[in-house]
């Protein structure tokens, strides 16, 4: 639909401005067709001039702005107009123009001084009405002016403030990267502790010194591909997803913590079967190694942890369940409301991102992660992951819902 047209847009903006200019479209239409009828020129003269001091009298009383000098002005010309011409009608229909001074004065009203006056007071106020045009437009063009000078600095200090929110964000994002990675160097770097510290404690056996040793190699691996992904942040980092069997990597954090278990004397127990699932080796035993270190941190001394695998159905479709239990405190509720919480923990000396980045981790790869307590105390960490896709869905049994504490 085309747009209208400015100046209808413009009539529109003044209330009665579209009626009055259509009466008097009629009315000089009307006159002009009148002309040489002078008894009916006569008497639609003063309505057409009625028209006018009705449109700007109107106007005048709507908008105290208009209530000037020069409006005054125009509406006393038509007022003068309208009523020279309604005597005049009146004079023709009382058939005074055989009386010589009523017909002069006739011609005095119609197109002499009372005519004249009229339009010189219209005439008076329009001229008197630009200068105060000039001197809005003048105002309105400094006002733009120093709108737009305003506009400006408010867009620079705009701009400004998102630069700092933008290097304040930076700075956040720096301080959240170091203490992810103090958080997954902190955990090796304890195992190497620990089992330097168990070495020297006592004399030990060369088979023990030798698992003792690998033990360490084992960490300060775990502390250097830590240090590698720092250094490879600005890469893309691609998931290596591929169908793995759980007790491989479940049995690699094992063989790092077993030491400090030793020293603590946990017991770890654990069921794993045959089950495989679809993951990046890599990265589950980060969050395993997570996990069981919880467990084993929230554990008394001759704790036990067990460690299950179990087959089931999530979403319709095979999968596969690691479940960490520790025989801790437990989960209190207001834990429970911060759990996954960048930089909240329970330990002093932890950064809060264990949980966290695990979760992320397990979200990565199409799995998810939940820490619930367990009804006879402690709290159970557990892992949903998708199984092999070739895996028989006979042995599979739909899978309980997260937030029930069992056993």
């Amino acid at each position: 639909m085309p747009a209208a047209p400015a100046s209808a847009n413009s009539l529109r903006a003044v209330p009665g401005a579209i009626w009055h200019c259509a009466l008097l479209t009629v009315l000089t239409i009307t006159l002009a067709a009148m002309t040489g009828w002078t008894e009916q020129e006569a008497l639609l003269r003063p309505l057409f001039y009625a028209l006018l001091y009705s449109f700007f009298g109107s106007n005048s009383r709507r908008y105290p702005e208009l209530r000037t000098r020069p409006m005054r002005l125009v509406q006393a010309g038509f007022a003068v107009l309208m009523l020279g011409a309604a005597a005049s009608a009146v004079m023709l229909i009382a058939d005074a123009d055989h009386v010589p001074w009523m017909a002069h004065m006739r011609l005095v009203l119609d197109r002499g001084a009372i005519f004249l006056l009229g339009t010189v007071l219209v005439a008076y106020g329009l001229f008197l009405w630009v200068p105060m045009l000039l001197e809005q437009h003048r105002k309105l063009a400094a006002s733009f002016v120093q709108a737009k000078n305003e506009l400006h600095v408010a867009e620079r200090a705009r701009s400004s403030m998102e630069q700092k929110l933008i290097d304040q964000h930076r700075l956040t994002i720096v301080g959240e990267l170091a203490a992810s990675v103090a958080h997954d160097l902190r955990n090796p770097l304890a195992i190497v502790k620990g089992a330097a510290q168990s070495l020297l404690r006592k004399t030990r056996s060369k088979e023990s010194v030798s698992e003792h040793a690998e033990v360490i190699s084992r960490g300060v691996d775990k502390a250097d591909h830590a240090i590698q992904a720092l250094i490879d942040l600005g890469r893309p980092h691609e998931m290596q997803l591929r169908c793995i069997p759980l007790c491989e990597p479940v049995r690699e954090v094992l063989a790092l913590v077993r030491i400090e278990g030793r020293r603590r004397h946990l017991h770890f127990v654990d069921e794993l079967g045959s089950e495989t699932a679809f993951a990046d080796r890599d990265l589950l035993v980060q969050v395993l190694l997570n996990l069981v270190l919880n467990a084993a941190q929230a554990s008394p001394d001759n704790g036990t942890i067990d460690i299950r695998v179990r087959p089931l159905t999530w979403q319709g479709k095979p999968a596969v369940a690691i479940a960490i239990e520790d025989r801790g405190s437990g989960l209190p509720t207001e834990v429970r409301r911060h759990l996954f919480t960048p930089f909240f923990t329970t330990r002093r000396n932890g950064t809060g991102l264990g949980l966290l980045s695990s979760k992320r981790i397990l979200s990565q790869m199409n799995g998810k992660l939940g820490l619930y307590p367990r009804t006879r105390g402690g709290a159970r960490a557990i892992l949903l992951l998708p199984a092999n896709g070739a895996t028989s869905n006979k042995n599979h049994k739909p899978a309980p819902p997260l937030t029930t504490a069992t056993r």
